[in-house]
């Protein structure tokens, strides 16, 4: 064979190896698995250990899978994105929503929005999407007596979560407080937000056996123990339109002369949250 047709040969021979080994080495993404994304959130850190920053699991707070309508359900939440929110100021769309939650109450590294298990964790939430959404809980806008939360704590919450807040894996009761609790930009270091969920759905084996005024006592207590920080937390509600029980302060508010909580004991971010500040208004 003349040496000019064996090169070109080698040349195109190359060129299909080529074309051969990039295909088998990015294979196209698979069809979204609802069930796949049910146990992402109910096994985050074993199944994504480089995004978890803490203990917690999708499904500490929103109990029975996301279906309790006591507990932040989940039902019908599909249906209802994209949509307006004003902690981050912008529209957001439902995998950003779960990144924030990833971010803010996992304390974790948020996930690429296009990648397989942001698209498997959507696919379950469309399953719920066309069940009735529940209506409002009674919420618990009540201040909280630090003493009393304290005891009430230890009669009532002490037993699965831990005298220490760190909680106790064999039962599945996550931290409340600590490096393997919710960071306080996290919606459970709200005042009324987590009394609220404490009354309607805690003790666990017992809910609804609390008052409201204890509720909010033993959220008080709760929220005067340390947390993981949460950066970029003084972005929030850019407009200066934070709730009363904020947690933290916040750059408009103050620009705006509302009062300022008082500070809570932070403990050191142990995972960076920012994965997605390229991406348009990305504020974790």
């Amino acid at each position: 064979m003349p040496a000019f047709r064996l090169s070109r040969f080698v040349n195109l021979l190359v060129g299909v190896l080529l074309i051969v080994g990039c295909t088998e080495r990015a294979p196209a993404p698979t069809v979204a698995n609802a069930d796949r994304g049910l146990a992402l959130m109910t096994a985050f850190r074993d199944s994504l250990p480089e995004h978890s920053g803490n203990a917690l699991r999708c499904v500490s707070c929103h109990l029975d899978n996301g279906t309790r309508p006591t507990a932040m359900s989940w039902l019908g939440t599909a249906a209802r994105y994209p949509r307006y929110r004003a902690r981050p100021g912008y529209e957001e769309t439902l995998a950003r929503r779960i990144n924030e939650c990833i971010a803010r109450s996992l304390a974790g590294r948020m996930l690429p929005e296009d990648g397989q298990e942001m698209r498997d964790m959507l696919a379950y939430m469309e399953t719920l999407r066309a069940s009735a959404r529940p209506a409002p809980v009674d919420s618990v806008k009540l201040l909280g007596d630090v003493a009393h939360g304290e005891v009430g704590y230890a009669g009532q919450c002490a037993r699965c979560h831990g005298a220490n807040g760190a909680g106790l894996p064999a039962l599945a009761a996550p931290a409340v407080w600590g490096s393997e609790s919710y960071a306080i930009g996290a919606g459970m270091a709200r005042q009324y937000t987590l009394a609220t969920f404490v009354w309607h759905n805690m003790p666990f084996d017992h809910a609804d056996t609390l008052t409201a005024q204890e509720a909010a006592d033993i959220a008080a207590f709760v929220l005067t123990q340390p947390r993981q920080d949460h950066p970029g937390k003084e972005r929030d509600w850019p407009k200066g339109d934070p709730p009363i029980d904020v947690a933290y302060p916040t750059t408009a508010a103050a620009a705006a002369g509302k009062p300022l909580p008082p500070a809570r004991p932070l403990l050191p971010r142990l995972v960076a949250p920012d994965s997605l500040l390229s991406r348009r208004g990305a504020q974790p």
